[in-house]
């Protein structure tokens, strides 16, 4: 049951805080989760996604952000922002939009980078490259030109700490 809590805290969290950025009212925004559950068949690993019921340490879950231009005339660059769940991590590569550029914030979402461009400073002061582990908000840039009505995704999965 705590972890029950921990997820609707989580999911409430999600839906609140993922914020389009593109002409006022133009963009609407939709969160899906999903949980990843692996079954074995006769030997063999098999993955599906199912409805989020219970969460708990180890569990993988699948954000997809919908946005959906809601004007009457195209939108382009079109920038989503999430923060990664508290007691989550973020799954190495697992961040995807098509058509956008994707960075990662280490600071609460103050600055964004690629993985390659993030560093971190330890608890000894010493400064290190950033790790998944680290990432607390992606954000995405829509860049091609949304026509009106048309819809675009955005995901990323997390492990459950």
């Amino acid at each position: 049951m705590k972890y029950m809590k921990h997820l609707i805290a989580m999911l409430a969290l999600m839906w609140l805080s993922v914020p389009a950025l593109a002409a006022q009212g133009s963009i609407e925004v939709r969160i899906e989760v999903k949980k990843i559950e692996v079954t074995t068949v006769y030997g063999e690993k098999k993955t599906k996604e199912v409805d989020v019921k219970t969460v708990l340490p180890g569990d993988e879950l699948i954000y997809t952000i919908y946005f959906k231009n809601i004007d009457r005339v195209p939108v382009d660059n079109i920038e989503i922002t999430d923060p990664i769940p508290k007691g989550t991590v973020y799954k190495q590569g697992s961040a995807f939009g098509a058509g956008t550029e994707i960075t990662f914030s280490v600071d609460g979402g103050k600055t964004y980078a690629g993985p390659d461009d993030l560093n971190v400073t330890g608890k000894d002061g010493a400064v290190r490259k950033a790790q998944a582990a680290d990432y607390t908000d992606i954000r995405w840039i829509f860049t091609p030109k949304l026509p009106p009505e048309k819809t675009g995704t955005a995901q990323f999965r997390v492990i459950v700490k």
